[in-house]
């Protein structure tokens, strides 16, 4: 009986104990008020308080150096941000498995931050990056120089590979202005890559392109780049094989840009047709003040398109044409360019085949003009006649605003000299240029021409040249060999030295077969009347000039 006593006692012992809100020594433990949660330690100081949440963010928003939405160089390195995405999900992963944790009933004194990644306004991390992708060694220097107001990058040999990569990072560049890429070899693929990425950068406003094969291709885009543009005010393009196509292209960027005031397209090749595009661009130009096409092929229509151009123009300063060609109808046409431009202050006409005529014919404009400040007429065929000619109309515009004239290597006379003399009184600060005075070397025996000889013989003995050359072409054949025609001008009497009649012989035989034809008498004969027509014509501009 004990032992059952005892066997129910330990039951009622044990089912108490199992019961819920009973301690440890079979006491009922009071129930939690209603509302109240389950019991927690005590607060420290430095504990969040009851109601305080820790929250975790689900990642964060990567202020990575990536091109701007919709850019079309934001996609140029290929998948170059795939493996910091991986990582984000990773991370992503990560956290969000530490809230299911803190929702089991873990709590913390530190808040969950995210680490947020400062905005990379070099586009360094973006570089590395896109070389990676593209399989192109990341250029040291460029690393270094990310943050420098001007990148001068000349002969790094980029390439159009080297230019994608950079042009990427400088996407979101903020710091660089001044970025020169000249002779690197961009070509045009790398030229578009660099257009496209000036579409999206509103901080680069000066350019250098210079030397980069990019060709008629690769002009397009820039030129398309450039109508739209906003922020570039100096474009250097020279020496990129630019022709006739890319003029059209140019032709309209320079007719839509109004912000770039310096435009740089010399040792190109615009020909005839490019003259006759670029001419009414510039015309219609309202901001450009600098522009330099020289060593290009601007002749006949194409420059006087050019000329016109600046007739119009309202706004260009500095002017570059020379080694062009513009020839005699080319410096007439700027002439009269000169007569109602009223902003041009420098311009070049140096090597552009300007004989004595046209040379007075560039003059007249300067006898109305008062804004020009710098003629540059060096290396043209013009003599000492031309400079004389150029100075006197000088002379005669009591306004004018001259200070610097260069005729480099060409030879001035006495009269030239006189001349600047009295030019100089009235301007005192002018400042000349040329080849030296013809005095200053020895005076060459002036060398007889043989073909006025040979005119003045036949006048003088009413003979038709028919005639003459009848008496030295004893078969009939109408052609006779050079020793004949050198036997029948000293069987006439005519006084050549044999130096005169050497230089006659290789006038008229102009095909060098060692046979003179009736025919190559005429030509030679003619061809010496017009040249004494045009002297006459320059002596004649020369006195209504000194009149």
């Amino acid at each position: 009986m004990a032992d059952v006593e005892k066997e129910n006692l330990k039951n009622i012992e044990e089912k108490q104990k199992s019961r819920p809100g009973t301690g440890s020594q079979g006491k009922v433990s009071k129930p939690p008020s209603a509302g109240s949660g389950p019991a927690s330690r005590p607060h420290s100081r430095t504990s969040p308080a009851p109601s305080r949440k820790s929250v975790s963010r689900n990642g964060s928003a990567r202020s990575s150096a990536k091109g701007r939405p919709g850019s079309k160089i934001s996609n140029m390195s290929g998948d170059v941000s795939d493996q910091s995405d991986n990582e984000d999900t990773r991370s992503k992963t990560t956290m969000e498995e530490g809230d299911g944790e803190g929702s089991d009933g873990y709590d913390t004194d530190l808040e969950i931050e995210d680490k947020r990644i400062e905005y990379d306004s070099t586009g360094r991390t973006t570089y590395k990056e896109a070389c990676k992708a593209i399989g192109v060694v990341p250029v040291s220097y460029f690393l270094r120089h990310m943050q420098d107001s001007e990148l001068v990058m000349m002969h790094h040999g980029l390439g159009p590979l080297g230019a994608k990569a950079i042009a990427t990072s400088l996407v979101t560049n903020t710091t660089i202005l001044k970025l020169n890429l000249r002779d690197n070899w961009l070509e045009a693929q790398g030229g578009k890559y660099i257009a496209e990425m000036l579409v999206e950068n509103c901080y680069i406003h000066d350019l250098d392109l210079s030397y980069n094969k990019i060709g008629n291709e690769g002009a397009e885009p820039i030129a398309e780049m450039l109508q739209d543009n906003s922020t570039l005010d100096r474009v250097l393009l020279s020496g990129n094989g630019f022709g006739d196509k890319a003029a059209e292209a140019f032709a309209e960027a320079i007719m839509s840009n109004q912000k770039m005031e310096e435009m740089d397209l010399s040792h190109n090749e615009f020909g005839e047709v490019s003259g006759e595009l670029l001419g009414p661009a510039i015309a219609e130009n309202s901001q450009m003040k600098v522009l330099d096409l020289s060593w290009n092929h601007l002749r006949r229509r194409g420059a006087l398109a050019v000329s016109d151009g600046i007739r119009d123009n309202i706004t260009i300063t500095h002017l570059d044409l020379s080694w062009n060609g513009f020839g005699d109808d080319g410096a007439q046409s700027i002439g009269e360019a000169l007569k109602s431009n009223k902003t041009l202050e420098v311009l070049d006409m140096s090597n552009n085949r300007i004989s004595t005529e046209g040379a007075v014919l560039l003059a007249k404009g300067l006898i109305e003009n008062d804004t020009l400040r710098v003629l540059k007429m060096g290396k043209n065929p013009m003599q000492s006649a031309g400079c004389y000619g150029i100075l006197k109309g000088i002379s005669q515009n009591p306004n004018s605003n001259i200070q610097e004239l260069d005729f480099s290597d060409i030879l001035v006379n006495d009269d030239f000299d006189e001349l600047l003399k009295q030019v100089k009184e009235m301007l005192p600060a002018l400042l000349t240029k040329t080849g030296g005075a013809a005095s200053d070397f020895k005076k060459a025996k002036p060398r007889a021409d043989p073909m006025t000889k040979l005119k003045q013989y036949v006048e003088k003995n009413n003979l038709r040249l028919v005639d003459l050359f009848n008496q030295f072409d004893k078969d009939k054949s109408m052609s006779v060999t050079r020793e004949e025609f050198a036997q029948g001008i000293e069987a006439t009497g005519i006084d050549l030295s044999p130096d005169e009649l050497h230089r006659l012989l290789d006038t008229l035989d102009k095909d060098g077969d060692g046979e003179i034809e009736y025919g190559e008498l005429v030509f030679g004969a003619q061809a010496h009347q017009e040249q004494e027509r045009k002297m006459a014509k320059v002596v004649q501009a020369l006195q209504q000039t000194d009149d």
